[in-house]
């Protein structure tokens, strides 16, 4: 059931929009929509975001990896740059701490409010994100697709 899925981009905000793309191919592939989708792209177009501009401070010659990990527990989306690292512990369990970030940090409150979990590894140099997807599991994924396809089937014959 696990799949993996990965791109590497430039340190760039010019490659923000191959970010979409991915998050729009998951999307797809998974049949989200809505607030999923609306959650999904936010959390990972900051947390590459803050990996351009703060991790590998718009370097070129870096680059940011984003991996997707499906598992029964949800999607694991993870972004990881090239950089120093940053404090991360404080920021770890967040909050209501808006009012109290410095205002380049809003974007790991943002975060941390989209996906159902964040985690931090590597010095801050990895963010890890958790999207919990109800129906990822496979065999529930693939019992719908059949009850679809045969309503649609059962649908066109009465609408003849």
């Amino acid at each position: 059931m696990n799949k993996h899925k990965e791109i590497r981009i430039e340190s760039s905000p010019d490659e923000m929009f191959r970010v979409e793309q991915f998050v729009e191919e998951i999307s797809d592939e998974y049949l989200l929509y809505g607030n999923y989708f609306g959650n999904i792209l936010m959390a990972v177009s900051e947390a590459v975001k803050n990996a351009i501009v703060h991790g590998n401070r718009m370097d070129r010659h870096k680059h940011v990896r984003i991996l997707l990990d499906s598992t029964k527990e949800g999607l694991w989306i993870s972004v990881l740059d090239e950089g120093q690292g940053f404090e991360h512990k404080i920021y770890a369990q967040m909050g209501d701490l808006s009012k109290e970030l410095p205002e380049d940090k809003n974007g790991l409150l943002l975060i941390h409010k989209l996906a159902d979990e964040v985690r931090f590894k590597n010095d801050g140099r990895i963010i890890e994100m958790l999207f919990r997807i109800n129906g990822i599991d496979e065999g529930i994924f693939e019992r719908r697709v059949a009850f679809m396809q045969d309503f649609f089937r059962v649908y066109q014959q009465l609408s003849s």
